[in-house]
């Protein structure tokens, strides 16, 4: 769940992006092409800065290990590699984001095991507290800024219908992507195949998120025509699924799954 959120977020990230900068005022079938184009353009950049930030991190952690000697410079040293991918990425005018994303994956999988015993502990316990704090301030944000938001335009009818669309594009894009490629011979012969009590679990877990659509959606200019209904709409769903989908899924993975977790405990 986690990885695909990932790259949800990152797709959706550089979409917001691609289309943004779109240089025509009208968006014909004709401007499919350009900007797809754009899209794999904007990852492609983003993904080489990142890998390159990445490498260079582990490649002094791995050679000059006199950067080793302390975990409070181990860690230092992640975040600044980490946070100079965010920033050059910005600045050329990529997504800081996916490039952050890449070179953090990067060292993890290399960075991360030519750090000293205390800098591989610190740099988990420091980030995932990071993380933590983070995530506990967007969602916070989120609750308060609701009602900081009562005075713009809302449309009831707006927010139903792409709820609806949501639910079914979620559904159509797990299960029904799933269920294609199982037909195409996926998990052919895997013991632990994906079954649809699962794929129905992945499609409600998934709506438990939201975060970054609304940050893209204050970044849209405000002069743009019908912005804060724009706004009020993302804040809606955003709010609403998290919190609806958030308190229930617990209760969902018991229906779905209880007697299966039960007979395995007798076994």
């Amino acid at each position: 769940m986690f990885g695909e959120g990932i790259v949800n977020d990152a797709v959706a990230i550089i979409l917001f992006n691609t289309v943004v900068n779109f240089k025509e005022p009208v968006f014909t079938v004709a401007s499919v092409p350009a900007i797809a184009g754009q899209f794999c353009y904007l990852l492609v950049m983003s993904v080489i800065i990142g890998l390159g930030f990445g490498m260079i991190c582990s490649w002094c952690f791995k050679f000059l290990r006199s950067l080793t000697k302390s975990a409070v410079v181990e860690c230092a040293l992640v975040f600044i590699f980490a946070y100079l991918s965010y920033i050059v990425s910005e600045m050329s005018s990529y997504s800081g984001i996916i490039s952050l994303l890449t070179s953090g994956v990067f060292m993890a999988a290399y960075a991360w095991y030519n750090l000293s015993p205390g800098g591989r502990t610190g740099t988990t316990v420091t980030f995932s507290f990071i993380a933590f704090l983070a995530e506990g301030f967007v969602f916070s944000y989120l609750g308060l800024t609701f009602f900081s938001y009562r005075h713009f335009a809302w449309s009831w009818h707006l927010i139903c219908v792409l709820l609806f669309a949501i639910l079914v594009g979620r559904a159509c894009g797990s299960m029904g992507l799933i269920g294609v490629l199982k037909i195409c011979g996926y998990e052919k012969g895997n013991p632990n195949a994906l079954t649809f009590k699962e794929l129905v679990f992945i499609w409600y877990a998934g709506m438990i998120r939201g975060a970054i659509a609304f940050g893209l959606v204050l970044k849209i200019d405000d002069n743009f025509a019908n912005k804060d209904l724009i706004t009020t709409t993302c804040l809606a769903l955003v709010v609403f699924t998290t919190i609806v989908f958030g308190s229930t899924v617990g209760l969902l993975s018991d229906c779905l799954f209880k007697k299966e977790n039960e007979e395995k405990k007798l076994l």
